[in-house]
This record gives structure tokens, C-alpha cells and sequence, in this order.
């Protein structure tokens, strides 16, 4: 991805951990609603924002969550009407945002270019481009996938809160 996808960098701040796996039943059922839930007026594609922690202490079970996450890509281009843009953080202060595509093979090519590095989590930066995007059309929902949360869960929650008001779901797995 390009220099120009950088997200922009925020302040950081302290906090906790967790985790899941959803079935593929799921997976379906939430792809459906999301495909009908962020389209705009004219009905057009819905869209949704996969993003992903790619900090250092997700390397010991990165290449199984590039599996499982490869299958939810492929899951949602088999539901079609659906854009997904994939956004991850990593190191210190580099977050990053794919273009938006419709493809399986697409989306699994960018995860397979993404490595992870050393670095603080930046889940508040994540909310604010979602944010953005949603406020240039409608945002079905972001999805994140990440491990850890070291930032302060006041200004996550007033952050997820205006996503809310924008009418986009936040389903944050931990």
C-alpha cells in the first residue's frame, strides 16, 4: 500500500485484554445484514472496513488468523454487493488503509504482504478513519480483529459513539 493510505496519527493512551471465534453460520448472517445495511440512497454496494491489530504479539498466530481471515474474505465476496477496504496498525504509529475491493484473491493478497512489528495498539485511530469514511457515504460496519487494548476506553468509547451516531456497527474481537 502506498505512503498516502497513512492514517493519521493521535494520541495514546492506557488499558486491557481478551479473544473469540465466530462460525461460519455467523459469519453469513452478519455479512448478509452488513451488505444491505451500508448501502447508500440509490441501494448501491454496501461496505464495510476489515481492520486488523498487526502489532508484535500477534505473531505467533498470524498465519492462522491470515487463514481464518482469508475464509471471511472469501465468505463475503461469495455474499457479494459488499466493498471491503482492510486497514491494519503496527509498529509505532503506522496504520494503513487498502483501497476498497470486492475481490477474495484481493483482499488475501494485501493480508499476505502485512507483517507484524513491534508497537502500542491504535484502535482510537482506526475509529477516527472509520469515522471519515463513514461521514463520505455510508459505512455498514468496521470489524476488528486484534488481541489487545492499550489505549484509554473513555476516548474509545466517545469515538465508537460517534461511529454510532453515523449508523455504523463496531464489532470489536479481542
Amino acid at each position: 500500500m502506498s505512503k498516502r493510505n497513512d492514517l493519521p496519527t493521535k494520541a495514546r493512551g492506557d488499558a486491557a485484554p481478551a479473544g473469540s471465534v465466530s462460525s461460519k453460520a455467523e459469519m453469513a448472517a452478519f455479512l448478509a445484514e452488513a451488505r444491505s445495511a451500508g448501502r447508500g440512497p440509490s441501494g448501491g454496494r454496501g461496505r464495510l472496513i476489515f481492520a486488523l491489530d498487526a502489532t508484535m504479539s500477534r505473531q505467533p498466530t498470524w498465519d492462522l488468523a491470515c487463514h481464518l481471515q482469508a475464509g471471511l474474505f472469501e465468505a463475503s465476496a461469495r455474499a457479494g454487493g459488499l466493498d471491503v477496504q482492510l486497514v491494519y496498525f503496527r509498529g509505532h504509529g503506522e496504520a494503513r488503509a487498502s483501497r476498497w475491493v470486492r475481490d477474495a484473491a484481493a483482499l488475501t493478497e494485501v493480508m499476505s504482504g502485512i507483517t507484524c512489528r513491534g508497537g502500542l495498539t491504535q484502535i482510537g485511530k482506526l475509529l477516527d478513519h472509520a469515522e471519515k469514511v463513514a461521514a463520505q457515504a455510508p459505512l455498514a460496519a468496521l470489524v476488528f480483529v486484534g488481541d489487545a487494548m492499550e489505549e484509554d476506553i473513555d476516548r474509545l468509547c466517545h469515538k465508537a459513539g460517534r461511529l454510532a451516531l453515523r449508523n455504523t456497527r463496531a464489532f470489536m474481537f479481542l
